[in-house]
């Protein structure tokens, strides 16, 4: 006969993690070791402070252990968190750095060099918009680019759904014309 496993919900393994279950914590930090650092990179631009801000983020989650999941989720409240440490980490930096990193390259081993070259161009554009967008609709493009849904990134924003569908389709029409 098969047994259905019980599914660890991120909720769960949270609460394990702040009650000092190192493995709980550990299989919270892959879940989210990709996306999170994902949209750190490509709110920051730079991988050095991504890394940064991505480990002082889980060392908040560690720090938390008074939080109650009612309205949101945890990955909604886990970005929340990163969002904020980003915008407090981009506030302290220079000006003068740039605010985005280039979207990841083309496999080198996979594509040919005009393969590449298009890629590259094509990311090189669609920075340069997403650096142009109102920074309400760069967010929400961060957000779903890490992979969140429309509701995540509404608990993550702090506004209503059908404010991030749209924010969604203004960024749409507003990214189809540059790129």
């Amino acid at each position: 006969m098969l047994t259905v496993q019980a599914v660890e919900t991120d909720e769960a393994l949270f609460l394990a993690a702040v009650g000092g279950d190192l493995s709980a914590f550990e299989r919270l930090y892959a879940r989210y070791e990709r996306r999170l650092f994902g949209f750190l990179l490509r709110l920051l631009g730079d991988r050095a402070e991504a890394e940064e801000v991505f480990h002082d983020v889980f060392v908040s989650v560690l720090q938390a252990k008074h939080v109650r999941f009612e309205e949101a989720r945890f990955s909604a409240w886990l970005f929340r968190i990163a969002r904020n440490a980003a915008s407090n980490r981009h506030r302290a930096r220079s000006r003068s750095e740039g605010a985005l990193a280039k979207e990841a390259a083309v496999d080198a081993q996979s594509a040919t060099p005009l393969d590449r070259l298009l890629e590259e161009e094509r990311a090189y554009r669609l920075s340069a918009a997403v650096r142009k967008l109102p920074q309400a609709l760069a967010d929400v493009f961060h957000l779903r680019s890490s992979g969140l849904s429309y509701e995540e990134i509404a608990a993550v924003l702090e506004v209503p759904l059908g404010t991030v569908k749209s924010r969604m389709n203004s960024l749409t029409n507003q990214l189809r014309g540059e790129v």
